[in-house]
């Protein structure tokens, strides 16, 4: 709706109505309505006006003229306003509103740029805000060009986008700097404001998989998912260089294992895993004594040799990694732990590896127990954890533990007679025991834990080593490294869907009615449908998001709408903002709430199911539930995107529960 069009209405029916009388001896809930109605026609009447001076950003000088155009929720207000000189004035806004000023100039002496605002408070009929100082800069065409090393030419599949703006909001995609290409001269251009530090990007997965399908040359170039580049202003021109990411390919592995005269060692079962997660076992080439195993190896290809026995002694466990060196596909990085010397050093990037590693000897008398590797992350699969010691180990079922760190278990006062819970109370204790088993492999040098069931997405976990035996000493041993805190990712078939978006005020009613009508004592309420702060309720699928962003257009207060632009940018780059974990328990109004050890804030009175974990964001409204009798609902402008590069956008109005 058009805002000063709102106004216009608001005004005449303010005066028609000589702002609604409330008699305080009529129904309550019709005076509440009125009074709610009054406050929102008495708002609409305020108006403010806003000043400014628009500078140079070389020198801080004014601008020797100036054209300004302002958007408030999508509309015009204010279209291409010329002032001599850097001074404007903006006159008939609307308080307490976001906003949009584009500042221009009619002879191109500086570049375009978008301030994102907020009117601010008005307190009179005419106040006027001051928004300080606005910094343009004269515009400066960037040249970039970017080289495949493999082929020697320039690439032009990219698109590089840049952003100069001043302040948040969705609306920032549409003044983004985006550069054009030159195909006779393999050349990039991209517009920047010459004197405001911008930085260029493009994205380098150009199948939408999640991956990068080229890699910078240069590491600091790369930002994820994007090929950056720092400061782009301050050039005129320069080059990058990018290359494919080179394909996995098998490599042959042939490792020998030797004792301190560098003898032969027998017996040992080695084990390789490569870049697709395969495992594959040695086989032994009795005419060379090398241990011979194959791989796929792309960046990263690792060994384990589990604890073994030759000739009556015994050895503790050892791990070969395999690393290619960033920006360097000729060599690869190897790193050796549980071994007697040769730690790290870097080999040539073969199709045949050939090696020779010296076993650490287990004396009960000085060797420990020690970690060889672990994993930095669970099995895709199943979820599980496993640790690789440096010798054999046992255990039990007591010593290994999985630990919901983001969940709460919710007991009611009247579901079991010998829980401990009082009548009339709820009781959430956080942190849940999660069942898991175990297994031990590889001459059980390797540990295994796996969850009984299914994780739960967007939830943190814990897994935990505590005591275990060395089987060769028969001593316990509690020993650091066998741990792994993570969050239990979201499946590729995950999607966002903004219909589960709700809107709650936590007034234990929805659509007037009380929710829960008896406490877990028996003892009745009956709860009252006021006015209370409003939140967005939000799935913790938007961790699947790369970026998620909301504008707030219009309110409807019992039945009455207006303009109330405000912004909320919710998912930037992948991480999320201004947003709050919370847990949701469903109880009476009357019901007396205890918690242990919560992880989470436990938000009670909300419409909506128990969740162990849901995104809780303020809107800074106020308002009662929706009635078919009388309208309660917010309307937004959204737009996300999703990791692999999927836009979607559009308007949606959700009423208040």
């Amino acid at each position: 709706m058009n805002y000063v069009k709102l106004v216009f209405m608001s005004a005449c029916l303010c005066l028609l109505t000589a702002c609604l009388k409330v008699d305080d001896d009529g129904n309550v809930e019709v005076a509440n309505a009125l009074e709610a109605q009054n406050k929102i026609l008495a708002e609409q009447t305020k108006q403010l006006s806003l000043t400014g001076l628009v500078i140079n950003a070389i020198d801080g000088k004014e601008v020797s003229s100036a054209t300004i155009t302002m958007i408030v929720a999508g509309e015009t207000i204010h279209d291409s306003l010329v002032f001599d000189g850097g001074d404007f004035k903006l006159d008939k806004l609307p308080p307490n509103t976001d906003i949009e000023i584009v500042v221009s100039s009619a002879d191109n002496s500086f570049l375009t740029r978008v301030f994102f605002v907020k009117t601010g408070e008005s307190n009179a009929a005419n106040t006027s805000n001051d928004l300080g100082t606005l910094t343009v800069s004269e515009p400066n065409t960037v040249k970039v060009t970017v080289i495949n090393k493999t082929t020697g030419l320039p690439f032009a599949n990219l698109e590089f986008v840049a952003y100069s703006h001043a302040g948040n909001s969705s609306s920032a995609i549409k003044y983004k700097h985006v550069s054009s290409y030159d195909d006779v001269n393999g050349v990039y251009s991209i517009t920047l404001p010459k004197f405001i530090d911008t930085s260029i990007r493009a994205n380098l997965d150009l199948n939408k998989d999640g991956d990068i399908d080229f890699i910078p040359e240069v590491n600091n170039n790369l930002v994820g998912r994007y090929l950056s580049y720092s400061s782009a202003n301050t050039k005129e021109s320069f080059t990058l260089y990018i290359e494919e990411v080179a394909p996995s390919t098998e490599v042959e592995y042939r490792i020998s294992l030797i004792d301190q005269s560098a003898n032969a060692l027998l017996g040992a079962t080695l084990l390789a895993t490569g870049s697709d997660g395969v495992e594959s076992k040695a086989t032994y080439d009795s005419a060379t004594e090398q241990y011979v195993l194959s791989a796929m190896f792309g960046r990263f290809a690792k060994i384990e040799i589990p604890s073994f026995t030759a000739d009556n002694i015994d050895y503790q466990s050892a791990v070969i990694s395999f690393n290619l060196i960033t920006n360097d596909n000729e060599n690869v990085n190897v790193r050796i732990s549980g071994t007697h010397e040769n730690c790290c050093f870097v080999i040539p990037n073969s199709n045949t590896v050939e090696l020779a590693v010296k076993p650490v000897v287990i004396n009960n008398g000085i060797s420990s127990l020690e970690v060889t590797t672990a994993a930095n992350k669970v099995n895709a699969v199943d979820d599980s954890f496993s640790v690789f010691y440096s010798q054999p180990i046992s255990l039990s079922t007591s010593d290994v533990s999985l630990t919901n760190m983001s969940g709460f278990k919710v007991v009611r006062g009247n579901e079991d007679l010998n829980d401990l819970v009082l009548s009339g109370t709820t009781a959430v204790t956080g942190r849940i025991d999660t069942p898991v088993t175990f297994k031990t492999s590889l001459n059980d040098t390797r540990l295994t834990i796996t969850p009984t069931d299914k994780l739960m997405p967007g939830l943190n976990y814990e897994y935990d080593v505590k005591d275990v035996v060395v089987k060769s000493s028969k001593k316990s041993v509690n020993i650091s490294g066998d741990s792994l805190s993570f969050t239990k990712e979201f499946s590729e078939d995950v999607m966002f869907d903004i219909n589960d978006v709700r809107v709650d005020n936590h007034n234990f009613t929805t659509n007037g009615a009380t929710i829960i009508t008896a406490n877990s004592a028996g003892d009745t309420v009956s709860s009252f449908n006021n006015d209370r702060s409003v939140y967005l309720h939000l799935p913790t699928s938007i961790d699947a998001l790369q970026n998620l962003s909301f504008r707030l257009m219009t309110i409807t207060q019992d039945g009455v709408s207006v303009n109330r632009i405000r912004n909320y940018i919710f998912v930037r780059d992948g991480n999320r903002l201004n947003v709050q974990p919370i847990g949701l328990v469903r109880i009476a109004e009357n019901e007396t709430l205890v918690q242990n050890d919560v992880p989470v804030s436990i938000i009670a009175g909300s419409a909506q199911q128990d969740s162990q974990k849901i995104y809780r964001a303020n809107t800074y409204q106020y308002l009662s539930d929706n009635l078919s009798s009388s309208k309660n609902d917010l309307t937004f402008e959204y737009s996300y995107e999703t990791k692999a590069g999927d836009v979607a956008s559009g308007i949606i109005t959700i009423p208040v529960q």
